[in-house]
């Protein structure tokens, strides 16, 4: 069965989409990431991070992980 991966967050660049998938991750929700713009991949080679990250969950999982999320950024 395949997973039907939705849209969670949007973050700001590669290491912030690595601190929230991490985050996610050691609290048992499936996640990854996927570029939200097809020039994502031009920033990369020329400025060396990506501008603009989607983060993905599996659908089963949404609810979950904007809950999570939400207590992320009250300790932020």
């Amino acid at each position: 069965m395949k997973e039907n991966w939705v849209f969670l967050t949007e973050a700001t660049n590669d290491v912030e989409a690595d601190i929230i998938c991490g985050f996610l991750k050691e609290n048992n929700i499936p996640a990854r990431t996927a570029d939200s713009s097809p020039y994502t991949g031009a920033m990369r080679v020329i400025g060396g991070l990506a501008f603009e990250v989607s983060i993905l969950v599996p659908e089963p999982f949404l609810e979950e992980a904007k809950k999570l999320l939400a207590t992320m950024d009250d300790n932020f």
